[in-house]
């Protein structure tokens, strides 16, 4: 098996989110709510704020359906991993959450059909001067249907079985403070997934500094001559501190061979950062079965 180079340093709050849950079995009458709850404004809300400072602001929500809409606000943690989940935890379980600092106000409020209403939040960093970097939480816009607040449509005394979808909106509620602490980038895993026309590294990355990084990722392949066969980008992604994510980049148009992978995933400022791999690519035969998955192609 061919050895990784180590990661090395060669010297980019996230996007929206909108997350669907689907209830089931709830003793409600199976009726579609009118109500469309929407954010005015970015999911993204970032304060950058001293040690000791204060900051207020509001989430407005419009109300687009026919109908009024309770809608409750929460905290929760955020966390991605490498395998692919996110985890809406108790913020008490993540280290660097801010949710402790913040008051949100009202817990929960009626918006009027096709009206609109706001909720409020202070976030109040405390005197602590061991805080630096970047501090966040998820602030959860949960609408409920209207019809929870009213007595269970029934026949012959029995409740009436019903499906309903809902909605929850998330905001990334983001504290960035001070200038100093670490901004660092952990490769931890790799593997090439075959398939009969296609190729793509899984490569997982782990913030391991201190503040959020907003990469800009792609990898280049050197042939065994030494020359480049072509930049493949892989977009930008979003990591906060201690997450982990993985991030596909596609090699199907890469010909078999051996080659030289040089990674890179530069933060939009003077953190760059990068790996070295061996890559083989193997003979992969049109309208075959898939070939197993390997690591990184090597024996």
């Amino acid at each position: 098996m061919a050895k990784a180079m180590p990661y090395i340093q060669i010297s980019r709050f996230a996007g929206s989110l909108a997350l669907w849950f689907l209830l089931l079995a709830v003793f409600l009458p199976g009726i579609r709510s009118q109500a469309q709850i929407d954010v005015v404004g970015s999911l993204n809300r970032r304060h950058d704020l001293a040690i000791g400072a204060e900051r207020q602001g509001r989430v407005l929500l419009r109300n687009a359906g026919e109908q009024d809409q309770m809608v409750r606000v929460y905290l929760t943690g955020y966390q991605t991993t490498a395998d692919g989940y996110t985890r809406y935890t108790d913020p008490a379980q993540c280290p660097r959450s801010n949710a402790a600092w913040v008051h949100l106000s009202p817990a929960e409020q009626v918006i009027p059909a096709r009206g609109t209403a706001s909720f409020h939040y202070v976030i109040k960093v405390p005197e602590d001067k061991a805080l630096q970097g970047t501090y966040w939480s998820m602030l959860m816009l949960h609408p409920e249907p209207m019809e929870a607040y009213q007595p269970p449509d029934s026949e012959a005394g029995k409740p009436k079985l019903g499906i309903r979808s809902i909605t929850r909106i998330g905001i990334h509620l983001v504290t960035h403070i001070g200038q100093e602490g670490s901004r660092a980038l952990r490769f931890v895993d790799r593997r090439l997934e075959l398939g009969p026309q296609s190729a793509v590294l899984q490569l997982g990355m782990e913030n391991s500094g201190e503040w959020y990084l907003s990469l800009e990722v792609w990898a280049e392949l050197f042939d065994a001559q030494g020359l480049s066969i072509g930049r493949f980008p892989a977009g930008r992604h979003g990591l906060y501190p201690g997450n982990a994510i993985t991030v596909p980049i596609d090699f199907s148009a890469v010909p078999p061979g051996a080659y030289q992978t040089l990674v890179v995933a530069d933060n939009g400022d003077e953190h760059v950062f990068g790996a070295s791999y061996s890559l083989e690519m193997p003979t992969r035969e049109k309208n075959g079965p898939p070939a197993e998955q390997t690591q990184d192609g090597a024996e």
